[in-house]
């Protein structure tokens, strides 16, 4: 109980010597290049209310400034990975396309292969497979086997 009286006394204390730092003015004089001075006077604690200001302008422009400079750091990045994404997409495509003419070249090898088989009297492949029995044991006797 004692401590807890002695940090409020130590808070009011502190309260008061900052109360009695901001009563009072300060005299400001300014001189002009024509010699004449002027004298103003501002109380405190209008004082210490603007420096505060001021500082809480500073950071919040400050702040306001790097939030800037990332966002359009991102948009810069944004509009690259769109640029690459149109290149990758392009490239993809043009890999499609060859893809399919190469099925169609696979297609017309294949109808080229059964006509020749045709024409020599082999058979077509896949009658070669369908015909071709396999025997009991599931294993399938290997053409170049060794005795």
């Amino acid at each position: 109980m004692r401590a807890l009286r002695e940090i409020f006394h130590g808070l009011l204390s502190l309260g008061s010597f900052i109360g009695a730092a901001l009563r009072g003015v300060i005299t400001i004089m300014a001189f002009t290049e024509g010699g004449r001075m002027r004298q103003f006077c501002l109380s405190r604690r209008i004082v210490v209310i603007s420096c505060i200001m001021l500082t809480v302008l500073t950071v919040g422009s400050t702040v306001t400034l790097l939030n800037l400079v990332r966002g359009q750091y991102y948009l810069t990045r944004m509009q690259y990975l769109e640029r690459e994404n149109l290149a990758m997409t392009s490239l993809l495509q043009g890999q499609a396309e060859q893809l399919s003419k190469l099925k169609l070249e696979m297609d017309k090898l294949k109808e080229f292969e059964e006509s020749v088989r045709q024409v020599a009297g082999l058979g077509v492949a896949s009658d070669l497979q369908a015909s071709d029995p396999e025997p009991a044991s599931g294993r399938r006797h290997s053409k170049n086997r060794r005795p």
